[in-house]
């Protein structure tokens, strides 16, 4: 293996462990939300999120 693939592998592993860890915490944080029973606040949340994006936008 060259030094630029080694180089690449590399990079592309860091990469790979970074989404990893992201993606379990997400999915802690969606547990979280479900066992707390955010779900509606979180849904209103977004929703009013989308309507400041809509007129700011505007």
């Amino acid at each position: 293996m060259t030094e630029h693939e080694k180089f690449l592998w590399e990079e592309l592993s860091m990469a790979n462990d970074s989404n990893l860890r992201m993606a379990y915490l997400l999915e802690d944080y969606i547990d979280f939300i479900s066992e707390t029973g955010l779900q509606e606040a979180f849904k209103v949340f977004r929703e009013q999120k989308a309507i400041k994006q809509t007129e700011t936008s505007n």
